[in-house]
């Protein structure tokens, strides 16, 4: 199944760019945005909410964004409180502390993606499940 819209949310430039080689040659989206900031996630997510039809159909959020005022587990949480929960969410971090990866499944992240080198088979791996969560039947996994 291919992801119509995605938008990561990553402080990092560079890896802006491996994800989006990494979901082009796994064809993964058809449609990708990458954004440096959480305050600017959370700006476009209002803005959404007056055009539902403009939101993405799944978020990839960093754990830590330099430079934005609350981090990746709190814009998680945003995205299914105070935006409506009409997107899949989760986190794609260099982490995979146990802590944060529990709060970030409290604040409704639906998986954790761990960056590394090879982001590919995690990234084919989320490809097989996303049906899973859009459907919200999917249950949390770590892509370690």
């Amino acid at each position: 199944m291919i992801i119509n819209s995605i938008l990561l949310v990553d402080d990092e430039n560079l890896f802006h760019l491996v994800f989006e080689d990494a979901c082009s040659l796994l064809d993964i989206a058809l449609h990708l945005q990458a954004i440096d900031s959480a305050d600017k996630a959370d700006h476009l997510f209002r803005e959404w909410s007056k055009d539902p039809t403009a939101r993405p159909d799944c978020v990839f959020v960093d754990l830590n964004i330099i430079g934005s005022s609350f981090d990746g587990i709190e814009l998680i949480r945003k995205i299914n409180t105070d935006h409506g929960n009409g997107c899949v969410t989760g986190i794609i971090s260099s982490s995979a502390d146990k802590a944060e990866i529990a709060k970030a499944q409290s604040a409704g992240a639906q998986f954790w993606i761990v960056k590394s080198d090879e982001i590919e088979p995690r990234l084919e791996a989320f490809k097989r499940d996303y049906p899973s969560y859009k459907g919200k039947t999917g249950s949390f996994k770590v892509y370690a």
